[in-house]
């Protein structure tokens, strides 16, 4: 009689064996793998029918990893080209699909937060064609499309584009995506769900890509009330349209400005790059009422007048990010001037902002004062560094060394201010948060401003280093080119005597402070045996070695 092995014991032992040979392999058998099978176990002896709503729920959630660690996953893979862009997908998608056709075969019908899940770890791969299969599945169920489910599409469509690809299928796959996004917002326009802030700053990443400044214009009319060619003065489309509630324009926050730097940085358009900046972050104040009894002197200020007083003007507060974004594209495109007009009035504007930090928790508690938003840290100045050492720009290095000393004397004092506040008072005062005024977002750390304080001062202390070094070489570049031209018996420009003259080889030798080699060589030749005789003499006086 043949002994027949039942089918749960043939996979335990497959699963034991599967463990043990990841185990001498040095793989660690992941938990969520071992809910996943013992789940799968269970469905395949005793049917889906057996397990409530709250299993199969559960199961859903334990079976995959957090978010972080799935993006970091497939980012991996990209990296080492185990996958493509075309194939990029969730790598547990088989799983979200078995435990949903198991809660659909059970009898149940999955929650929107069942859906919300799935799409969420979709969105955090770039994994959009999902997320539509999701949303058709939604709607098969009875359940509605909210804000919230096309917030994810678009986050998984901005996802997508910031990947890798290869150049040649780089155009055609923005455009694709391009083309998926507009269609993402043509349809909640129908469906006449308004766009939300979140959408509308995922909206022109995905537009970033591509370069359509007519359809940059038209989303931020539309979006946010705005015209892009004339910041400071309202968009007569969105004056003359019924002002809702459903179709009120979103307001300008500073994640919007930080995308709108980058969007029109990477397309080259510095002026308007410029001309936006200065609008939005300083806007011109509201105009005055006018008085009732000038009303009727002047027909065609009647007619503006309400216009004016309805819009206000858009504002966001920059960060250090909208200063490193200026600065970066202000160096790419080659506008050494505007690149260091901003890093000043960045650190002008951290001067200030310290110095009102350092007042305020004196008085307020450290958990009611806000974060400081603007510091100067080496992402401004390196750009700078790199376009001084490219153009062998000796005046712009003497610039960048001069502010990262600068910088490094300011942050030095603040370090050791805060190194005695925290001395003085190793816990910071602090007050329950008061109901009549609401907590800012981000409250001071003391500690980790220390340690902000801290890493940014050894990271300007090395780039001050390398601008010495470098400029230095620049010096002796520009000196032996000139050089070659005095002992060619060529003029060069004189800028104490205003022409070109020319001059005698000694006479430059004494203008440039040139040194001969050989007495270099001389001085580290007597220096070595300086210290052969040292060396020499510690050996004989060293005592005996036991």
């Amino acid at each position: 009689m043949i002994n027949q092995e039942p089918i749960w014991s043939v996979r335990q032992r497959t699963r034991q064996d599967i463990e043990e040979k990841q185990r001498k392999a040095g793989v660690r058998y992941s938990k969520r793998t071992k809910v996943y099978e013992r789940y799968i176990s269970g469905v395949d002896h005793v049917g889906a029918q057996a397990f409530p709503l709250e299993t199969h729920q559960a199961v859903l959630r334990a079976c995959t990893p957090q978010l972080g660690d799935i993006r970091a996953y497939t980012a991996q893979l990209l990296q080492k080209r185990k996958t493509t862009w075309h194939r990029l997908n969730h790598p547990y998608e088989y799983r979200f699909r078995r435990i949903l056709k198991n809660i659909a075969d059970a009898g149940f019908t999955p929650s929107r937060e069942d859906f919300r899940f799935v799409m969420s770890q979709f969105a955090a791969v770039g994994h959009y064609t999902g997320i539509r299969e999701c949303m058709d599945r939604m709607e098969g169920v009875g359940l509605e499309l909210d804000r919230g489910t096309f917030e994810l599409l678009l986050q998984a469509i901005a996802h997508r584009a910031s990947l890798p690809a290869s150049a040649l299928a780089r155009s055609a796959i923005v455009r694709r995506l391009v083309a998926v996004a507009t269609q993402v917002l043509r349809e909640m326009n129908d469906r006449q769900i308004p766009p939300s802030p979140k959408s509308l700053d995922l909206s022109l990443r995905i537009l970033s890509e591509v370069y359509d400044l007519e359809g940059l214009t038209r989303l931020l009319r539309v979006g946010y009330g705005v015209d892009l060619n004339y910041l400071d003065s309202p968009p007569m489309n969105a004056i003359s349209a019924p002002s809702t509630s459903a179709g009120k324009p979103s307001s300008f926050s500073t994640t919007t400005l930080n995308s709108l730097m980058e969007t029109l940085g990477r397309w080259g358009q510095i002026s308007k790059m410029v001309y936006a900046f200065e609008t939005l972050t300083k806007p011109l104040p509201a105009p005055a009422k006018t008085d009732d009894k000038f009303e009727d002197e002047d027909e065609d200020e009647d007619d503006f007048s309400p216009i004016q007083q309805e819009w206000k003007p858009p504002f966001a507060e920059p960060n250090t990010t909208t200063f490193n974004t200026l600065i970066k594209y202000c160096v790419i495109h080659k506008q050494p001037v505007l690149a260091r007009h901003y890093a000043s009035q960045l650190m002008h504007e951290e001067l200030m902002s310290t110095y009102w930090l350092w007042r305020k928790l004196k008085v307020t508690p450290a958990n009611e004062v806000a974060a400081p938003r603007l510091a100067v840290t080496t992402a401004t100045l390196r750009p700078i560094h790199g376009l001084a050492s490219r153009t062998n720009n000796v005046w712009l290095m003497k610039w960048v060394i001069r502010a990262c000393r600068l910088s490094m004397r300011r942050k030095w004092r603040a370090y050791a201010r805060y190194n005695y506040m925290m001395s003085k008072f190793p816990s910071p005062p602090s007050s329950p948060p008061s109901r009549s005024k609401s907590p800012p977002s981000r409250t001071f750390n003391v500690v980790t401003h220390i340690w902000l304080l801290r890493s940014e001062l050894t990271k300007l202390f090395h780039l001050r280093w390398i601008s010495r070094k470098r400029l230095w070489g620049l010096i002796e570049k520009k000196k032996s080119w000139l050089g070659r031209r005095i002992w060619n018996s060529k003029d060069v420009y004189m800028a104490d005597k205003g022409a070109r003259v020319k001059i005698e080889p000694e006479v430059w030798k004494g203008v440039v402070n040139f040194r001969e080699r050989r007495r270099w060589k001389v001085k580290s030749r007597e220096a070595g045996k300086l210290l052969k005789e040292v060396s020499n003499l510690v050996a004989d006086t060293a005592p005996p070695k036991p």
